[in-house]
């Protein structure tokens, strides 16, 4: 069997790894791919450059609305069976998709995410936490949090699963993995695979790794758990520790949106009161942060 895989490469102002992020995409070795790189409206070089590589890939450029929309408009393009995601400031390891389609077929099963192996912006190897899961089998469905999954391009997914999940909130403009992954795991079981098969670039420029914007970080948070628990009631507890998180984050800015209280509504006495202490609890630590930062 020799499913069709559609590799959805999302970019947005990453002229200077855009190329490389492609060309890791033609050089796998399961061949039966299609390539969808789809530019959410830079402004930089970029489409020059992926234009370069017409006859190749299927290009689709779009008018800038976010990561979400990006997400959306590559799933609207794609035609496999699997899809992997590639952000375009990492690479695929040439067996990647390989292995995917080698789990996937053992272990037939909805998704399949795996390690990543974390470099700097020149592919150096950078220092990174010790992975603690081994390959195998997960059914997270009865509690997602269980798990930490990895990051965009380490997702892998049928269609099938997909079709549940796309199109998602647009609202959603950066860290719409969260969405993908969250969802995925408790709609389905899934395989998990300890090998380390895409480099992940850690660099200044990242959008959310190693950002220190609290305002863009709270918008995400929100943004992401009030789209989940519009469509996924299951991730009740999931949407309101990110809703919790995103609310701590508004507070330290001196923000408040009365909007964002309507997350409140429908909530138990009881998960009310555990919002309000995470919110403190978060908030406590903003706040002592903030302070070291100022007498250092």
């Amino acid at each position: 069997m020799t499913p069709l895989v559609s590799i959805l490469v999302s970019n947005y102002n990453y002229g200077d790894f855009v190329a490389a992020a492609i060309e890791s995409a033609l050089a796998q070795t399961y061949t039966n791919c299609e390539i969808i790189v789809v530019d959410d409206g830079s402004t930089d070089s970029s489409r020059e450059i992926i234009n370069q590589f017409a006859g190749r890939i299927i290009p689709v450029f779009k008018t800038n609305g976010g990561q979400a929309s990006a997400f959306n408009a590559g799933f609207a393009r794609a035609r496999g069976t699997i899809i992997c995601f590639l952000d375009s400031d990492d690479l695929f390891l040439p067996t990647k998709v390989e292995q995917v389609v080698a789990a996937l077929d053992a272990h037939p099963r909805e998704w399949c995410f795996h390690h990543l192996k974390w470099t700097d912006r020149d592919l150096n190897a950078v220092e990174m936490p010790v992975n603690p899961y081994k390959s195998g089998d997960r059914d997270l469905r009865s509690n997602v949090l269980s798990f930490i999954p990895p990051a965009t391009s380490g997702l892998a997914f049928t269609r099938r699963l997909l079709e549940q999940i796309l199109p998602m909130p647009e609202s959603i403009r950066i860290t719409s993995d969260n969405y993908l992954k969250f969802s995925s795991m408790a709609l389905a079981p899934g395989y998990y695979l300890e090998e380390q098969l895409v480099l992940q670039r850690i660099h200044g420029n990242n959008l959310y790794t190693g950002l220190d914007d609290l305002k863009i970080k709270a918008d995400a948070q929100i943004a992401t758990a009030l789209g989940l628990r519009s469509n996924f009631p299951a991730l009740r507890r999931v949407c309101n520790r990110m809703y919790a998180d995103g609310l701590a984050m508004e507070l330290t800015l001196g923000r408040g949106d009365g909007e964002k209280a309507n997350h409140f509504e429908g909530l138990s006495l009881t998960e009310r009161a555990a919002l309000c202490a995470r919110v403190t609890y978060k908030l406590t630590r903003h706040k002592l942060k903030q302070r070291v930062r100022t007498t250092a």
